[in-house]
């Protein structure tokens, strides 16, 4: 077969696939044909070939059973071919005594019908017993005469039961192959649009999977630069409020700090958001929140009170300018490992500077080995016995050395969201985050990450 008889054909099957209806009343009306032209004509046929005359009552049961299989096939042909084989195998039996077989194509049809739109298997389980029964029938015309109308002039019995076994055996085995054929083509067919529907639905999921990683990326990411911002200008703000009068120049040193940590904030909100305008959505390489911006953080925080020490040891020999070596050291490092530890680090001082009573030092370890990134934050500030009995935002437990006292535990206080992104942020790269009480009094948060997680 050309490759353009192939297409001609595909496009045929394609036009009565649209249809199925049509189809189907075109079938029904080639098995007429093939069934009812010739019980018609059996009346015209030579005495001497005719086993009995099939009369007026033959005649008429025959156009009833014709009709019944014929609506049978039209109606159930596709959805219980199984019901039309049952129909055609036993329901022509009754007009044998007239030597009527109408049966034969019928079952052919079902056999097909059951290889197309059930299963191969089940359609060679009813060739089988359509055959059967025509062996069992060509047995009884063979001792009886009973049953088939004679082939030939002389009327042997013998030639006319092999000659219906084979001619049913033949027609059997067409339409079992060729039903096979074309079932298997409809499953295949069948299976490649389910599996383009499954691959579908999995890509939407992960469509949707990855929207809402990138809504809690961005979630984590306004959180840090709100919290720490906001944090900031309310500290400045109370001391500007409180020096105001007796130390003029210190308030405007403090109003001019409010206004730079309010348009680094606004340049790192525009870096989040700008994200989503990028082609890939990856992070640019320099935004600000790397492992050299660190002691400008750490200055940041120092000026508005809070005594932070910062140990940044990135595994390199000691340089002239600590800053220009931690930029130069840190190009190694992606990005995004860069920006977790920036901001479990701004998090950390952000939360010692709202919940840590009084602390002496609050210190900043980061260590950058061949292996691992390692940064800790520990204050040395009490915790203040809230009401659920927890530092808020840190979820510890009460202040340590405290005796307990009559009536109801209170309830552990609930994780805050600073926590919960600080550990999803160091679980995006294959990290740990542990977050607790350090001795006696304070907080302390480690992180662990591996410099493979990029």
């Amino acid at each position: 077969m050309t490759d353009g008889s192939a297409r001609a054909l595909d496009r045929a099957a394609s036009r009565w696939q649209r249809h199925p209806h049509l189809a189907d009343a075109l079938t029904t009306l080639s098995w007429v044909v093939l069934t009812a032209v010739p019980m018609f004509a059996a009346e015209s046929a030579d005495p001497a070939i005719a086993a009995r005359p099939v009369g007026p009552w033959g005649f008429g049961l025959g156009l009833v059973v014709v009709a019944i299989v014929a609506t049978t096939m039209m109606l159930f042909r596709r959805r219980n071919p199984v019901l039309l084989f049952l129909v055609a195998v036993t329901l022509p039996l009754v007009l044998l005594p007239f030597s009527l077989d109408v049966g034969a194509f019928a079952v052919a049809y079902a056999v097909f019908a059951i290889a197309v739109y059930d299963r191969v298997s089940r359609a060679w389980i009813a060739g089988a017993i359509a055959y059967a029964v025509t062996l069992v029938l060509s047995a009884v015309h063979l001792l009886t005469g009973f049953g088939f109308t004679p082939v030939n002039r002389s009327g042997s019995r013998l030639d006319t039961a092999l000659t219906w076994a084979a001619f049913d055996l033949l027609l059997l085995l067409v339409a079992l192959l060729w039903g096979q054929n074309a079932g298997n083509r409809r499953r295949y067919v069948a299976a490649l649009v389910e599996r383009a529907r499954i691959l579908e639905h999995e890509r939407d999921q992960e469509a949707q999977l990855a929207a809402l990683a990138e809504r809690s990326r961005i979630a984590r990411d306004v959180h840090d630069i709100v919290s720490h911002s906001l944090s900031v200008i309310v500290r400045l703000a109370d001391g500007t409020r409180a020096v105001f009068d007796a130390d003029p120049d210190r308030a405007r040193e403090a109003v001019g700090q409010i206004g730079g940590v309010a348009r680094s904030s606004l340049d790192e909100m525009r870096r989040v958001l700008g994200v989503l305008e990028r082609p890939n959505g990856q992070e640019s390489a320099r935004s600000g929140t790397g492992l050299e911006d660190l002691p400008r953080l750490a200055e940041v925080y120092r000026g508005i009170g809070l005594p932070v020490r910062l140990d940044l040891d990135l595994g390199r020999a000691e340089r002239d300018d600590p800053r220009e070596s931690a930029a130069v050291d840190a190009q190694g490092i992606p990005a995004g490992l860069q920006m977790t530890v920036f901001r479990v680090v701004q998090e950390s001082l952000t939360n010692a500077l709202r919940h840590a009573e009084a602390p002496t030092q609050v210190r900043v370890e980061v260590r950058v080995t061949a292996d691992e990134i390692h940064a800790e934050v520990r204050d040395d500030g009490a915790t203040p016995v809230a009401q659920e009995g927890a530092r808020p935002g840190h979820g510890a437990p009460a202040e340590r050395g405290r005796t307990s006292v009559p009536g109801p535990v209170a309830a552990p206080a609930r994780v805050g969201r600073g926590l919960l992104g600080m550990r999803e942020r160091a679980a995006l790269y294959g990290g740990t985050l542990d977050a607790g009480p350090s001795g006696a009094r304070g907080w302390a948060v480690r992180l662990a990450l591996p410099r493979s997680g990029s």
